[in-house]
């Protein structure tokens, strides 16, 4: 019996070489560079809100990839000067942007690179976005300054309004007169007096602007 013990380790031990050799054999595959999967790097859609205030620019952003060609983190590295086109970029290429993983050891391996989004209104062809409406805001009887409501004025106001964090609003321009003065500074008068919703990046409030309609009709 312990003959039969002795032989069966010693052969175990001559069969270890082997089979470590048969498993740690050395890679021949070379490396491979970081590669864009081309079909998933489409253009974000325009936001409705930057076509209605004609936003434009470009967003650099820094990309971390994972080892599946999925990105980890998108962050800003140069903004495009506005806080939705900004956003926008981030959330589409973590959504569907997708890469091949640079293989180096023959193993898929983490890399970083950085991309650029242009945001560009007449190269757009997000339809939806460029035939949306802004905000629209119906002012009531009550709100009419009384000499524009015994003139029976009417008319519609554009407004760019300027959003703190706090939903504050802190400026309020005229883009698009009513034709009237007094309801075109009516309009302004009320809007700051109203809580607004600021937007958000990465979590975040910021500030932003926005465009808003005000209608005064009379019954």
């Amino acid at each position: 019996m312990r003959l039969r013990f002795w032989l069966a380790g010693a052969l175990a031990v001559l069969a270890a070489p082997a089979y470590a050799a048969a498993t740690d054999a050395p890679c021949t595959t070379p490396d491979q560079p970081l590669r864009p999967l081309v079909a998933t790097h489409t253009q974000p859609p325009y936001p409705q809100m930057s076509v209605m205030t004609k936003e434009e620019g470009n967003t650099i952003l820094a990309v971390s990839i994972g080892a599946d060609g999925v990105p980890t983190d998108v962050a800003i590295k140069t903004s495009s000067g506005s806080v939705r086109l900004d956003q926008a970029a981030i959330d589409h290429v973590k959504a569907n942007w997708r890469w091949n993983a640079p293989v180096v050891n023959c193993q898929p391996a983490l890399a970083k690179t950085a991309v650029s989004i242009q945001w560009s209104l007449h190269q757009s062809n997000d339809t939806a976005a460029m035939q949306a409406a802004p905000p629209t805001i119906i002012m009531q009887a009550k709100d009419y300054p009384p000499e524009a409501l015994a003139k029976h004025e009417q008319g519609t106001v554009g407004l760019t309004i300027y959003v703190l964090t706090t939903g504050q609003v802190v400026m309020a321009r005229v883009f698009q007169s009513s034709g009237f003065p007094d309801l075109d500074a009516k309009s302004q008068e009320m809007v700051k007096t109203w809580h607004w919703s600021p937007a958000s990046l990465d979590g975040h409030a910021v500030n932003t602007a926005l465009v808003v309609m005000s209608v005064w009709k009379l019954p």
